[in-house]
């Protein structure tokens, strides 16, 4: 069942490309397919309110391995793309880990998530990649984060699997910065946040013209009571300017007030996106 699933979902129009490929695969492994496929084309899809998932993955690499890991990945990116809901891989250029990189997959659920990397370990391509690339990873962690449906109403975002990158203008080199935040421990941490922030960030970003929130989401499984924001900025100073401007706005700084009694410690680092990488 969990396999027709996978294969009704990329027989509905458009798909993209790592959906088709994914329907692909598993049609050796289930024989009704076709006719699965064919109901499912006839069917309406159902709109859903569910926060999507997204899983971010952050490999360290050792430091004498970058280059050959960025090479193999980049050879092997439409492999990536095709078989993988694919949004951005990125490497960090200052305020963490200088040889690790980042990158996030878009799921509607676990079991989708499932079938889909259960299809991508059997094609013989994938394997290769994992093979090649494997010898440069020192280590490897993960977890799996649900959008915070209120930030995204609050300000009018499309899900983040739609979030297209803007012509990129000027000289500057573009930045995704990413902010995280762990918050104390308790079941009302991460709702006080969400909802200070959904009354916040439209002030916010009244007086940034140039950055874009690309996700905002907390951890399902993984470290708990844990958000991640990614903004994307035309340049580091870019960035820069806009916190600047954001201190000068009163409801952002009462924002903030409400919610640092609740942090117990915050990171940010600016990030660069592959050049293979979906989001630019």
């Amino acid at each position: 069942m969990l396999l027709q699933s996978a294969v009704r979902m990329a027989a509905a129009q458009p798909a993209p490309a790592w959906l088709a490929g994914l329907a692909g695969s598993l049609r050796g492994f289930t024989a009704s397919s076709s006719a699965t496929s064919a109901a499912a084309t006839a069917a309406p899809a159902a709109a859903s309110s569910a926060p999507g998932l997204i899983e971010v993955r952050e490999y360290t690499l050792k430091p004498e391995g970058v280059k050959a890991f960025m090479d193999v990945s980049a050879e092997y990116a439409d492999v990536r793309k095709q078989l993988l809901p694919f949004l951005g891989l990125f490497t960090c250029d200052v305020g963490s880990c200088l040889h690790r990189v980042t990158h996030l997959y878009a799921y509607d659920s676990f079991d989708q998530r499932d079938a889909v990397r259960a299809a991508a370990l059997r094609d013989p391509r994938w394997r290769k990649f994992i093979e090649l690339s494997r010898p440069h990873v020192q280590y490897q962690e993960n977890k799996v984060m649900l959008e915070a449906r209120p930030i995204y109403a609050a300000l009018q975002l499309p899900p983040t699997a739609q979030f297209q990158a803007p012509p990129k203008t000027g000289s500057g080199k573009v930045v995704y910065e990413l902010r995280s935040y762990q918050l104390s421990p308790g079941y009302g941490s991460v709702p006080k946040l969400v909802e200070a922030f959904s009354a916040g960030l439209p002030h916010k970003v009244a007086k940034d013209p140039d950055g874009k929130l690309v996700f905002f989401g907390y951890t399902d499984v993984g470290m708990l009571n844990h958000v991640v924001e990614l903004w994307r900025y035309p340049s580091a100073q870019a960035c820069i300017q806009a916190r600047q401007a954001a201190r000068t706005v009163p409801k952002w700084r009462e924002t903030i007030g409400a919610v640092t009694p609740g942090v117990q410690h915050f990171t940010s680092s600016f990030l660069h996106p592959a050049p293979f990488s979906p989001w630019q």
